[in-house]
């Protein structure tokens, strides 16, 4: 009888184990750059056993934040590195939620430092037409395709960006208060699909810095820092890697969480049968106990 009761017990523990992954995982999906949690629950008749299956690194799907070139999407593998400021950690993300603070740092929400490496100003030339002035094509610079000018629709190819000066840091292009143009000598700022951001001076297009992109060998090694929004190195995960290939950076818009809401409402179902079943498996074991004691009496 005990082995029954012990058995109902933990199949409840772990179904409410269950229950609550795949709660947070709705939560979820409504936060721009989450991961789904994926869990599996088997055994049911031994107590029930909660299996930790990772994360789903599938592509969430992209919502457009048009204008505002801060924000960044990642299409493929890969991560954005942030640097926490107060204990100078490395962070990883798929959220290319940014903005600029009060310093002129490119940051996440949370404070959270952008990372990316210095780059020499190759200058390209662009073709004026303030006719076309708000023309804006895919920023794709260094395509086998010529650049459409976002200035004129005449089509020309970018010059490649500058050499690396020094290692990943900072990215700052704060607004100079005496001009209001970034760095104090550029009228906008774009990134380009590879990741290269550039500065506008006139028609003159430069090149800035380029986003600290990475990758893992062993995706769920990694640790959750928050919300499965942001994620650490381990051991297990390795060391990140800086080749990330088959990805494009897609800017003014973010990936949206990866939760399939029709799986998980679909799980949360079955979870919560788990659960009524071992809740009754339970009643009947005290049940019986309690016919037994009478009997004896």
């Amino acid at each position: 009888m005990n082995k029954i009761q012990n058995m109902s017990h933990n199949a409840t523990l772990n179904s409410v184990e269950l229950i609550d992954t795949i709660s947070n995982n709705i939560f979820g999906y409504s936060m721009n750059g989450h991961r789904a949690k994926r869990c599996a629950f088997s055994d049911f008749m031994n107590g029930g056993e909660v299996r930790d299956a990772g994360y789903s690194w599938n592509q969430g799907k992209q919502e457009p934040r048009i204008g505002e070139w801060t924000k960044l999407m990642i299409k493929g593998r890969g991560f954005f590195t942030v640097k926490n400021p107060k204990n100078q950690e490395n962070i990883y993300t798929r959220l290319g939620d940014f903005h600029l603070d009060a310093e002129g740092n490119l940051v996440t929400m949370e404070g959270f430092r952008v990372q990316g490496v210095p780059l020499a100003g190759s200058a390209t030339r662009l073709q004026s037409n303030p006719a076309n002035v708000n023309v804006y094509e895919t920023f794709n610079p260094h395509s086998s395709d010529p650049y459409n000018n976002p200035h004129t629709n005449n089509k020309q190819f970018m010059n490649p960006p500058g050499q690396a000066l020094a290692p990943a840091q900072d990215i700052n292009l704060g607004l100079d208060r005496r001009n209001g143009r970034y760095l104090g000598s550029f009228d906008e700022v774009r990134v380009g699909e590879d990741g290269v951001i550039y500065g506008r001076d006139g028609n003159n297009m430069v090149s800035l810095y380029k986003l600290t992109l990475v990758d893992f060998n062993n995706l769920n090694g990694l640790k959750d820092v928050k919300d499965g929004i942001f994620f650490k190195a381990t051991d297990l995960s390795g060391l990140p890697s800086m080749t990330v290939s088959d990805s494009i950076v897609i800017p003014e818009a973010l990936e949206k969480s990866n939760t399939w809401i029709k799986v998980e409402a679909h799980n949360l179902t079955d979870a919560q049968r788990y659960f009524q079943a071992a809740s009754q498996v339970h009643k009947l074991a005290d049940k019986i106990s309690g016919t037994a004691i009478e009997m004896i009496q």
